[in-house]
């Protein structure tokens, strides 16, 4: 979830909270105020009819000028020197069997007149308040919902304002390549946070593009130029090794020197190869029909197949024409096939080659077991038996990377399959 989206949900559930406590204070401070100016009624309704009963009226004479319901009765004994409020719910006198119910508030009340007692109920209805009450709280919760959506609008429009230089950052690391010598442009910010955050932004990139260009060319260069010494002493070793003033153990001390000064090479090769394919220096592309490239090939290594008596089976469903780089693609058929004759069994071995419509995959049965995916392509990843360099793999995921193909591996009934997806 984007910081942005959830910062508005917060401030949207807090704003919906405050609005909610602030309607539910309203509408008691509403009620309340409702209560006090019944009482108040009740109280003058009260002092009307005191003074009445002083004044020697009838009860039936003011009653009805009042405008409340009045109830006034004679009683022996005096039981109640206060006033005392009372609340209830009734149903409408009008429609008793209708489902609106009357909110009632009376005033009841002794008082001693010409020594008499008297007894008054004063009745008022609260449900006209209650209905204004109602209204009002109907209205701020109208409110209440227009003004939270309109604050949600507006805050994601300032958020979205205010973030701008963020996200713009965002976009420009996202996009970034440290292959490409282009210097990080981030939009003009006021904003302290953010242009801290630049500047941090852009001394770290800087930082790592310089390493990497120093850490590469210095690559480059140890290889290069180990290739002219490691040439020169295999050359020297071959041709001491012509010489046959050697005892056995010197020779076979000399051999071991040449093999791992071949491995060296070799090495050496392969770590060159990969640079130059990460530096995107196989640019030039050609017309290539791939089951015709994979007969060249296997033309090639016919000599090595037969020697391990492998029976090759090619299985051509669809004739595939691309445009890649011609030594790329050899490279890498190369190490597929080669794989696929060094690691197969000393008799009765077999490869399978076929090419569909998207893709193809080279099939062979071998006496190593199945290989680790998670450390598959990775440089230096040799199998314990073979003894190979590990690069072999590792050039074939690269060549698939640079042209945004896919390689799969699998490993069923003792036989070994990688497949390209075209």
């Amino acid at each position: 979830m984007k910081l942005l989206t959830k910062s508005n949900i917060y401030i949207t559930i807090t704003t919906v909270l405050l609005f909610a406590m602030g309607i539910f204070i309203v509408y008691q401070v509403i009620l309340l105020k409702l209560d006090r100016e019944v009482d108040k009624q009740l109280l003058s309704a009260k002092e009307q009819i005191v003074n009445g009963l002083n004044d020697g009226i009838s009860p039936n004479e003011f009653l009805a000028n009042i405008g409340q319901k009045i109830y006034v009765k004679k009683v022996e004994t005096q039981t109640i020197f206060d006033n005392q409020f009372i609340e209830y719910i009734e149903k409408d006198p009008k429609d008793p069997s209708s489902n609106g119910d009357i909110t009632q508030r009376e005033l009841l009340f002794q008082t001693k007149v010409n020594d008499k007692i008297y007894e008054v109920t004063v009745c008022s209805s609260l449900s006209e308040g209650k209905k204004i009450g109602d209204y009002i709280a109907v209205v701020v919760l109208i409110f209440l919902v227009v003004s939270v959506i309109i604050l949600f609008l507006l805050n994601r429009l300032i958020s979205a304002f205010i973030w701008s230089p963020f996200y713009d950052t965002l976009s420009k690391i996202k996009t970034w390549n440290i292959k490409k010598n282009e210097i990080l442009n981030f939009k003009e910010t006021d904003i302290d946070e953010f242009h801290l955050l630049n500047d941090t932004v852009k001394d770290l990139t800087h930082q790592i593009q310089s390493d990497y260009h120093n850490l590469k060319e210095f690559t480059e260069n140890v290889s290069h130029e180990a290739q002219t010494p490691l040439s020169i002493i295999s050359t020297k070793l071959e041709l001491l090794m012509q010489e046959n003033n050697y005892n056995d153990k010197q020779h076979k001390l000399l051999v071991q020197t040449y093999n791992a000064t071949q491995r060296l090479y070799k090495l050496n090769e392969g770590l060159i190869l990969l640079t130059r394919i990460e530096n995107k220096q196989f640019i030039e592309t050609s017309h290539i029909e791939l089951t015709q490239a994979i007969d060249e090939k296997l033309e090639v290594l016919e000599d090595f197949i037969e020697a391990k008596q492998i029976t090759v089976e090619k299985c051509y469903n669809k004739h595939i024409t691309k445009d890649v780089n011609a030594i790329l693609l050899t490279i890498l058929l190369n190490n597929l096939f080669i794989n696929a004759i060094k690691y197969n069994l000393e008799e009765n071995g077999k490869i399978k080659i076929t090419v569909d419509e998207d893709s193809f995959s080279v099939e062979n049965t071998s006496y190593i077991d199945k290989i680790n995916r998670q450390f598959l392509f990775d440089r230096f990843n040799k199998n314990s038996i073979s003894g190979s360099l590990g690069l072999g793999l590792s050039l074939i995921k690269k060549i698939v990377d640079f042209y945004n193909w896919q390689v799969t591996y699998s490993h069923k009934d003792g036989k070994h399959k990688f497949k390209i997806y075209m």
